[in-house]
């Protein structure tokens, strides 16, 4: 019995340290099984995250492709249509192609008629030109006998200007023309003649002072009365045409000084003799030759 009872509780000893390091080998197991089942959902995530980038990329992508196939028909229809322009253009007709180059041989032979037309009519300026200072030179030699009287001449652009104080032509207070005025008209009269491409313009100008003459109710009316009878004599003592000739009133609206002087009135009181190219005839002339006439 004693060896019996032994016996069982070896027994049962050796049952129990067998299911203790069982359950020891089956805890570690599962709990090794648990951090695998960790890190693969760990993984698991991290590739879910990865497949959801690489489907955006690919959106991305299809819609570049897209674009780029659209892009490419576009240039593929405009290179059909420049084709079809080129082919057309090589289909043009001798007979079109004469056609052009007649058009051509025209246009270049009217514009080097026209280039010939500006040369001659520069030329003919520039003649002009030179007649004209000619004969302000002249004008001037002459004229300087008449420095000491207050006379001047002076030049404006392709102008010049003959001023002569109206005491030195006229009685006071009229548009009578006197012996010494006409002698200095008469002075350089002999030098316009025959020049048709001179035109003539006769300021008649006033200080502010009223009019002592009855006869002029204004300044306006003295102004010119004088510069008419400046110009007929123009028209009568040399050979110009009327229309060469142009008498201006200016009243007292173009005062070269003070009106608050005597000595400034005096210059205000002036009849001014203007030379200068007529340039109207000279224009009709480039017309006319621009037209074909």
């Amino acid at each position: 019995m004693k060896y019996l009872l032994l016996f069982i509780t070896i027994l049962f000893l050796l049952t129990a340290c067998v299911g203790k390091k069982k359950f020891t080998t089956e805890y570690d197991a599962r709990r090794l099984a648990e951090t695998r089942e960790a890190l693969l959902r760990q993984e698991l995530d991290s590739a879910r995250i990865q497949v959801t980038g690489l489907i955006q990329q690919l959106a991305e992508r299809s819609r570049q492709i897209g674009s780029l196939e659209y892009v490419n028909g576009q240039l593929t229809t405009e290179n059909k249509d420049l084709k079809g322009r080129i082919a057309t253009l090589s289909n043009t007709s001798s007979s079109q192609i004469q056609t052009l180059q007649k058009n051509l041989e025209e246009r270049s032979a009217a514009l080097a008629r026209k280039e010939q037309i500006f040369n001659d009519l520069q030329k003919t300026v520039k003649e002009r030109s030179e007649s004209l200072q000619t004969l302000y030179a002249k004008v001037d030699t002459v004229m300087q006998f008449y420095r000491t009287d207050g006379i001047k001449v002076e030049y404006r652009e392709d102008q010049q200007v003959i001023v002569i104080p109206t005491l030195r032509l006229f009685d006071l207070n009229t548009a009578r023309l006197n012996t010494n005025g006409l002698q200095v008209i008469q002075r350089f009269l002999p030098l316009l003649g025959n020049n048709p491409n001179l035109a003539v313009t006769v300021e008649g100008h006033t200080d502010n002072s009223r009019p002592k003459n009855k006869t002029f109710p204004d300044n306006w009316a003295l102004s010119a009365a004088q510069a008419l009878a400046v110009a007929r004599v123009l028209t009568r003592g040399a050979d110009l045409n009327a229309n060469q000739v142009a008498p201006v009133g200016r009243s007292e609206y173009l005062p070269r000084a003070s009106n608050d002087t005597r000595e400034g009135r005096a210059q205000n009181q002036r009849v001014e003799i203007i030379l200068a190219p007529k340039t109207a005839s000279l224009l009709r002339l480039m017309e006319r030759k621009l037209s074909g006439g």
